[in-house]
């Protein structure tokens, strides 16, 4: 079974993008950066300790969840790792659920599908295949063994994981959503860290990030570091330009919220800040180690920037209650 009229939604964040194109699927479509906003995901910054290209995708699903759900969007996730323990029966699960949103007639988003590293979406099921949606191909489905999936390659970050649409209500409570993803920018941005520390998020992960880079002799982890490096600015970037265009929307829309558009300036300023940082170690990011002080004063910028912005909408919250 093939599903026809799916797409994903092209967005560096890749998890966004699966979601926007299940819910277009669905028959609620919504502009890229409107959906990044009101899902929380355009204020979102997770780092590891050693910045890999993985961390943006190590989210903690109950507080990704409720703001989907905001959208009078209800989802159910499985996943697994590789090393964890019960992982081939969480595996069999997660296949089992595929083929049955696809049976359904709904896509299914998935991690790491054709060895993308990335998320996508699986579009048809035949015998052992899946038909796949990535980054590199978001219209036009390839072919891909399930035998084959999640590549043994990618154990050291990969898992078996699948998100399903369960229901999707007609309508959905817009100021209340468009709130709760303004709250959560706020609680993001002062979140602590992980209990084992492994995880930065907000404010911490801007500090963690640019002490990184800005102390000499300090050495950066991996064989190719920049990689991480560049990826994250990368996803960071979009992020924050989709945030900035977000709030500029709502601040069309509450004008009683009258520091919106000051927070959307202040968002502005912080995409400007990293997309020169970007620019500086574009991906895959060899310049780096020559570089570090250069994109460590842009993490400075941004962070100055977007504490501004934080701020600004602290206090639009009040108005919007």
């Amino acid at each position: 079974m093939l599903l026809k009229d799916a797409a994903l939604m092209e967005h560096r964040v890749t998890l966004v993008g699966a979601l926007g194109g299940l819910l277009a699927h669905a028959g609620r479509r919504m502009e890229p950066a409107y959906l990044m906003g009101v899902t929380g995901h355009a204020f979102r910054l997770t780092l590891d300790l050693v910045i890999s290209p993985s961390a943006p995708h190590e989210l903690n699903f109950h507080d990704v969840f409720p703001l989907w759900e905001r959208l009078g969007a209800w989802f159910k996730r499985v996943a697994a790792r590789p090393a964890d323990p019960g992982y081939a029966d969480v595996r069999a699960e997660v296949i089992e659920r595929v083929e049955r949103a696809v049976a359904g007639g709904r896509p299914a988003i998935v991690y790491d599908l054709l060895a993308s590293g990335e998320y996508g979406l699986v579009v048809g099921v035949e015998g052992g295949r899946w038909a796949c949606l990535t980054p590199d191909a978001p219209a036009e489905p390839r072919w891909m063994d399930v035998a084959d999936w999640p590549p043994a390659a990618h154990a050291a970050f990969t898992r078996a994981e699948v998100v399903t649409l369960l229901d999707l209500a007609a309508e959905f409570d817009r100021r209340a959503a468009e709130a709760a993803s303004l709250r959560f920018a706020v609680d993001h941005f002062w979140a602590p860290a992980s209990r084992d520390m492994w995880l930065q998020h907000g404010r911490q992960a801007y500090q963690f990030w640019r002490t990184t880079l800005a102390t000499a002799g300090l050495p950066l982890h991996g064989p190719e570091p920049g990689r991480g490096h560049s990826y994250n600015l990368g996803v960071l970037h979009a992020a924050r330009a989709d945030a900035a265009a977000y709030l500029a929307d709502l601040a069309g829309r509450y004008p009683e919220a009258g520091t919106l558009p000051r927070a959307a300036e202040a968002y502005r300023r912080v995409a400007e800040a990293l997309a020169e940082a970007v620019s500086l170690v574009p991906y895959p990011g060899e310049g780096l180690a020559g570089r570090r002080s250069e994109v460590a004063a842009c993490l400075d910028r941004a962070l100055a920037a977007e504490t501004e912005g934080i701020e600004a909408i602290e206090r639009a919250l009040r108005a919007l209650r």
